[in-house]
């Protein structure tokens, strides 16, 4: 079931810990807009969401909220945030170890906004996403990103704590990526 946190002209920004396939329409429509604009970069979005939310189904005590963004019946946007029960593994290969404790870490998993929903990141997050877990108590969030264009907006919300690479799917590409750290209080 999806909890409305906010609307916003005809958009609606919500919450729910069930996971439904519609839900990827923003990474495959951004996959298709990959493919049609000729920028494929030899990594599937879909695929690696689908095992991560596969592969963190499995630890107790992790919860998984699906953030979407959605237009009527069109889902635009899709933002993965875990918390509770969560590996600190996850980012101390890259050299990053939680400045808080745990219980009071989230961890962004995804967020994804089609071509049809772009504009609306910023306020998502900074009106939505960020007040909603500040009001429960937690402390801050970490992010990995290997997309470029994503990081002018990631650096206006936090900090780069943490740099990596990784390869592409088929080892193709080297895929150049960085961590964040944003405060929420």
């Amino acid at each position: 079931m999806e909890t409305v946190l906010a609307t916003r002209g005809d958009a609606h920004f919500c919450i729910s810990q069930d996971f439904q396939g519609i839900y990827l329409c923003p990474i495959v429509d951004n996959l298709k807009d990959k493919l049609v604009n000729g920028s494929w970069d030899d990594y599937n979005e879909a695929f690696h969401c689908c095992r991560l939310i596969h592969e963190f189904r499995k630890r107790p005590g992790l919860q998984i909220d699906f953030h979407t963004m959605s237009r009527g019946q069109e889902y635009l946007g899709l933002a993965i945030m875990s918390h509770g029960n969560i590996d600190p593994q996850l980012y101390a290969s890259s050299g990053i170890h939680f400045s808080e404790p745990l219980e009071q870490v989230l961890l962004f998993n995804y967020f994804h906004i089609s071509p049809f929903g772009r504009g609306n990141g910023y306020f998502w997050l900074t009106n939505v996403i960020m007040p909603w877990y500040a009001e429960r108590g937690f402390k801050a969030i970490y992010m990995k990103s290997s997309h470029p264009k994503a990081f002018s907006l990631y650096s206006r919300l936090g900090t780069v704590i943490g740099e990596y690479t990784a390869k592409s799917d088929n080892g193709v590409f080297d895929r150049p990526g960085r961590i964040f750290r944003v405060a929420l209080q």
